[in-house]
């Protein structure tokens, strides 16, 4: 089986057209950030989110690397998204991708927390346009990840069926330390 942020993309290519808006709520080393800078196209724009400098300086020198101009890096937390996020995008978001967890290669004590990725989860989903996807990496083998993976799982299960198709991981398989890949379609 693919890793999951191979399977996310699958599930993103689906959901993004050229044009379109998008979101990294973690831009980390910016590998999510370029994916999805590249399915929009130059016409379309894409907002990334972090609150580490470092990670946004990954993010900004890969996207340089690849000649990509369409992102704007904001070094502010992702549960400020719907504050963040011009009005005229709201309700216009093709696809929004989290990575939970910890900067790969930073600091490993600065990590997504669980009540803050609530709150960012519930603004991405009214940011979604019909047949927008977001889609949920909780990386679960750090201090908090387990209670965090909890949470979104929680959200998640309570959305209305009538507006979204939810798509939970198989954690009957899972090892405890497992990543786990949350998607969800709105309808």
């Amino acid at each position: 089986m693919p890793p999951l942020t191979e399977q996310a993309h699958v599930i993103l290519r689906r959901a993004i057209r050229a044009g379109d808006t998008a979101i990294d709520a973690t831009a980390g080393n910016g590998h999510d950030t370029t994916f999805l800078a590249r399915q929009v196209g130059p016409t379309g724009a894409v907002f990334a989110f972090d609150v580490q400098p470092a990670a946004l300086d990954r993010t900004r020198d890969r996207l340089d690397a690849e000649g990509l101009t369409n992102v704007t890096l904001l070094y502010r937390d992702h549960a400020e998204m719907s504050e963040v996020i011009p009005e005229r995008h709201h309700g216009q978001v093709a696809a929004v991708m989290f990575n939970l967890g910890y900067l790969p290669g930073g600091d490993a004590i600065v990590t997504t927390r669980g009540d803050r990725t609530v709150t960012a989860i519930t603004a991405a989903l009214k940011l979604l346009r019909p047949q927008g996807v977001l889609t949920v990496i909780a990386y679960v083998g750090h201090a908090g990840g387990l209670d965090e993976a909890a949470a979104v799982e929680r959200l998640l299960r309570e959305q209305k069926r009538t507006e979204f198709t939810v798509q939970l991981p198989d954690t009957a398989s899972a090892t405890a330390t497992s990543p786990r890949l949350f998607a969800v379609t709105k309808q």
